[in-house]
């Protein structure tokens, strides 16, 4: 704003003035070896239109460089509780059994999921790393810079989430895409949308599960989890997702970010493993709002 000269007849003009934009903006990761931070993740669930719990997890990142020189950051969890309406439970002993793990944004790196060694860190894990996919390479971030630029992912993004314990099974496939909101001298804030794609991409667990759960838009989400006396549960239907980032100009940094995550879902109960003779069935709406934010 300090730039512009604020002429009464052009007020309508300061939005152009305040958010400047650069022609030349590269919005890559560029790593500082030794650079140690931490972030905090909030997430809201509400289950058909009923608030859960609020869960509050805490990572301290700390970035190193392999053989290859290929720098990535190491994550480790430090603090986990979970706030209902009854309580509030730290879980220290699933934060102490989670080992550091590496991820990294350089074109280079990778950004595969750890194996899953609590499947109470399950979301942690999984919703962490999808915070760093929509401002990696390979959702564009090096095709974004300027505003309005955008960028679509050719294939579509399928996801696996079971972790051998209390989700059997769990896979979601989705058409994903970015764009360049706004940018200003000092960070940009990227929007990326993940959608159920045009056509079907999953092989479904059940026939019964072509059948659209939400309008015409096809089941891009399915998911089987243990229930008592060998019995399982079985979700299917709508996932979408969008999430906001803020990233720094600087070094690329996410600074914070706000993900709205909603699934239309059916859900059979108790059925036996070949997914017949569940005892019911029911529609299932997951609804969250999950923050995550760069902290002292």
């Amino acid at each position: 704003m300090k730039n512009c000269r604020l002429f009464s007849f052009l007020m309508l003009f300061i939005p152009l003035c305040s958010f400047s934009q650069s022609t030349n903006s590269d919005l890559t990761r560029k790593y500082n070896i030794g650079e140690v931070y931490r972030y905090r993740m909030t997430t809201n669930v509400i289950h058909n239109d009923k608030w859960q719990s609020t869960i509050v997890a805490v990572c301290e990142l700390k970035v190193m460089a392999g053989s290859d020189k290929i720098p990535y950051e190491e994550v480790k969890w430090i603090s986990k509780k979970v706030i209902t309406a009854k309580d509030t439970t730290e879980y220290p002993e699933e934060i102490k059994n989670t080992s550091p793990y590496r991820i990294s944004l350089h074109p280079n790196g990778r950004l595969d999921l750890p194996p899953i060694q609590v499947a109470g860190m399950t979301g942690e894990i999984t919703d962490f790393n999808t915070f760093y996919v929509a401002i990696s390479p390979r959702l564009g971030i090096g095709q974004l810079h300027k505003q309005f630029d955008s960028f679509t992912k050719p294939e579509n993004v399928k996801g696996n989430f079971a972790n051998g314990k209390d989700i059997l099974k769990g896979e979601d496939c989705l058409e994903a895409s970015s764009i360049l909101q706004r940018i200003t001298k000092e960070e940009a804030i990227i929007q990326s949308d993940f959608m159920p794609p045009a056509t079907q991409c999953l092989q479904y667990f059940t026939a019964e599960m072509t059948k659209p759960v939400a309008g015409e838009t096809i089941n891009n989400f399915q998911m089987v989890r243990a229930s008592a006396n060998n019995k399982v549960n079985l979700f299917y239907g709508k996932e979408k997702f969008n999430i906001n980032s803020t990233i720094s100009l600087k070094d690329g940094k996410l600074r914070s970010a706000l993900m709205n995550n909603t699934l239309f879902l059916q859900l059979k109960l108790n059925c036996n493993s070949d997914y017949t003779d569940c005892q019911h069935t029911m529609p299932f709406t997951i609804d969250r709002k999950i923050r995550l934010e760069l902290i002292p």
